[in-house]
């Protein structure tokens, strides 16, 4: 006789999409979405699914100690997971900073930068995010066209990419850099032909300079921040966010949140190996920091940078960019990077390898393809992939390499070719044109697991959605971006689900199934049925993480 279910929540609603094909599979690229039943039913017993059924079939269920909540015609998924995302230093870079994503010329930032100033002392950093590279198209990046505007007064603009900045004069001063540097790998200090500093600094060796002076957040004020960024996620219908670094206090911010209650999303926290690290040093300590958590968050995997950005020439390409730059690696000599990614699966460490150009690329791939049969225990993935030619797709699929994407990043290039990533990579070229190639990669039947980068863009999971589906910025009138690059609604739920668990080794979290962790998010509109754009706008209604609501619309009454 079959046990009955037990259960401690009930949600009902009007639709369940378990992300199960009819065959019993988790979806595929080429299955059909539709479902031999149609549930509308969800029983969770503590931290698990255990039943997925009909509001007929919650009479057969013990819910005598449930909460039942109904949430009339809603859809049910499994939470939205964001692949990568940087939420904890995000939320203290981003707190009352200078934003500048919607500035197209120098003279709007500067006008931007003396109004943001004004009632600043003399002395106080300047922190600005978002500039634009494509306003330095033709000509060079550099301080001049903003050094009135801060005034003498230290700070620094952090440009789209994330990659490089542009430090005031002050800034440079206070660092201590006043000429170029080898920092024996593609960092970088620009100076003019006088060799005079422009400010202008590439990848991290050269920009830690200045940004590690930048005063710290207090710490209480710190874990505030964290916890309404984290309450943000979560409203956007996040239920787990895979974040792609850890900034010393970021243990101690976790630590807090959870002494003082649940975290609204979970958090898996990859630390970042730089090139320049002591190796038998990290080694250890990476070793020893897996598994390192608490109820909600946890260490796990390594996150690697093996290039740099196509806009500011740091990216590792086959040929050169139309600079003549982008023909290293920030690893040097790269052939440690390929002994670190061995030495970290021997121990079962799982890795994720920022790689943006079509050789970094390939390189992780022929890495992880070298990885000793003994060893390949854990998966490899490789983020952003701004650019691939079409012989590495199917390696991704022979190799089980996840592609970790962000297709939010290409609504930075221009109708026109006028920006800087077409730029340099050659307008009309052949590798411009193969610029995120979202779905060849899961058209081929690679892993293709999406994300947004936040705070390098927006984080709102529907409209993350809406951007892989209609590849158009949300709101804009512009042209879609290679539309033929969209997912269709199924494989963008995929995407943001199954997939995102799938690169981390447990695809079956990524499903509404009996067995599977209890991590849902409601709808108030379906994702599969409403127009992606339309889907953008739809509230969401609950989340629930862990087997417990995380988040629960008040103005919807549920």
């Amino acid at each position: 006789m079959t046990a009955q279910i037990r259960a401690d929540l009930v949600l009902l609603g009007g639709r369940v999409h378990t992300g199960i094909a009819a065959n019993g599979d988790a979806l595929a690229a080429d299955a059909s979405p539709a479902l031999t039943a149609a549930p509308n039913a969800v029983a969770v017993s503590g931290r698990a699914i255990v039943a997925v059924g009909t509001r007929a079939d919650v009479a057969t269920w013990d819910t005598s100690d449930a909460e039942i909540i109904d949430l009339g015609d809603a859809t049910i998924t499994a939470g939205f997971v964001d692949a990568h995302v940087h939420p904890l230093s995000g939320a203290e870079s981003r707190h009352q900073a200078l934003m500048l994503h919607d500035c197209e010329t120098t003279d709007e930032v500067a006008a931007r930068i003396t109004e943001f100033v004004r009632d600043l002392g003399p002395d106080e950093w300047v922190r600005g995010f978002g500039l634009s590279f494509d306003m330095f198209v033709g000509t060079e990046a550099s301080n001049a066209p903003f050094a009135d505007a801060f005034g003498g007064r230290p700070g620094y603009l952090l440009l789209f990419d994330g990659h490089s900045i542009i430090a005031s004069p002050k800034a440079l001063e206070l660092a201590g850099i006043d000429g170029p540097r080898d920092f024996g790998n593609n960092s970088s200090i620009e100076v003019d032909a006088d060799g005079t500093p422009t400010g202008f600094l590439i990848e991290s060796d050269a920009e830690m300079l200045v940004t590690e002076l930048y005063p710290r957040m207090p710490f209480e004020q710190r874990v505030r921040a964290v916890r309404g960024k984290l309450e943000e996620f979560a409203a956007t219908g996040y239920t787990s966010l895979h974040q792609m670094n850890m900034e010393e206090g970021d243990i101690d911010v976790l630590l807090a949140l959870e002494a003082e209650g649940e975290l609204p999303v979970r958090i898996r926290v990859s630390p970042i190996w730089r090139a320049t690290d002591p190796w038998a040093e990290t080694l250890q300590r990476m070793i020893s920091l897996q598994g390192v958590g608490g109820r909600r968050w946890s260490i796990e995997g390594v996150k690697f940078m093996l290039d740099g950005s196509i806009d500011n020439g740091s990216a590792w390409l086959f040929d050169a960019d139309t600079r003549g730059g982008g023909l290293e690696p920030y690893w040097v000599p790269n052939e440690l990077f390929t002994q670190t990614i061995h030495a970290l699966a021997e121990s079962g460490v799982p890795t994720a390898t920022h790689a943006i150009g079509d050789r970094a690329v390939e390189f992780v791939l022929d890495t992880v393809e070298s990885i000793p049969e003994h060893a390949q225990q854990v998966t490899h993935r490789i983020e952003h992939l701004e650019t691939i030619p079409d012989h590495l797709i199917p390696r991704f699929v022979a190799l089980g390499v996840p592609a970790s994407m962000q297709p939010i990043h290409a609504f930075a290039q221009r109708p026109d070719g006028c920006d800087m990533w077409t730029t340099l990579l050659g307008r009309g070229s052949e590798r411009a044109a193969h610029g995120w190639r979202v779905a060849d990669l899961d058209t081929a039947g690679a892993i293709v697991a999406l994300g947004s980068d936040w705070p390098v863009e927006e984080f709102d999971a529907r409209r993350v959605f809406a951007a892989a589906v209609n590849r158009r910025r949300h709101g804009s009138e512009k042209p879609a971006v290679d539309p033929h690059q969209g997912l269709s609604r199924d494989r963008a739920l995929v995407g943001l689900t199954v997939n995102c668990w799938a690169s981390i080794d447990r695809p079956l979290d990524g499903l509404v199934a009996p067995g599977s962790i209890a991590d849902l998010a409601v709808w108030e509109r379906d994702p599969l049925v409403v127009d992606a754009a339309e889907f953008a706008e739809s509230r969401v209604l609950l989340t629930v993480v862990n087997g417990r609501v995380a988040h629960r619309n008040e103005e919807a009454r549920v």
